[in-house]
């Protein structure tokens, strides 16, 4: 299986870093492209990611199985998607860690080992799935980082005083993530490109 590394950093603490990752709802929307199709059960969840390369649209369903370690704020994720419009098929595994860093940083460390077969597999190459990852993986921490400073924000005041006696507001709906970015997806593949060629003729 082929492997991916990333590492980001989320300016909160590892406890609240933590406590946020077990919020599946909110974490998916994160993603660029991907939803949830179905509440999860049991750590077992149901969705989709859709990731658009030029003129080819990639849309896998399936489900993913996730196992926190809270002891060691780490956690597994399984998974095995579909794409019916192209028969491919992925599967993969997603190790992460997170490390306090000062009083204030968390430390997100992403290990992926993944299988892609089927059409896509041919269209997935030149670095192309490397970037993708990265690129998705930028603009979670992106969104993440706005999702728990939202969360943060002090309570509402009444005449200039704190409301303490006021019920805690609902949980909010976590937005819809917006679809990933594939111009700085492709400019990413071709900066690596020419930073290879420049490199051998150093």
């Amino acid at each position: 299986m082929a492997e991916i590394k990333q590492v980001f950093k989320v300016s909160h603490n590892r406890k609240v870093v933590w406590e946020k990752f077990q919020d599946l709802a909110a974490v998916v929307a994160c993603i660029p492209g991907a939803q949830l199709t179905e509440p999860p059960v049991d750590g077992v969840a149901k969705g989709r990611i859709t990731v658009k390369l030029g003129p080819v649209k990639a849309d896998f369903g399936g489900e993913a199985k996730i196992v926190p370690d809270e002891t060691n704020y780490t956690g597994v994720i399984t998974g095995v998607g579909i794409d019916k419009n192209h028969a491919s098929r992925a599967k993969g595994e997603v190790t992460y860690a997170l490390t306090q860093e000062g009083e204030a940083t968390t430390v997100v460390s992403v290990d992926v080992s993944y299988s892609l077969s089927g059409s896509l597999a041919q269209v997935a190459r030149g670095g192309i799935v490397e970037a993708v990852a990265g690129q998705i993986c930028k603009e979670f921490a992106h969104n993440l980082e706005n999702e728990l400073s939202a969360g943060a924000a002090p309570a509402a005041t009444v005449n200039g005083a704190d409301d303490n006696t006021s019920a805690p507001p609902a949980p909010r709906a976590p937005a819809p993530a917006k679809e990933l970015n594939m111009l700085a997806v492709l400019w990413a593949v071709l900066k690596n490109k020419l930073g290879s060629v420049f490199a051998s003729r150093s």
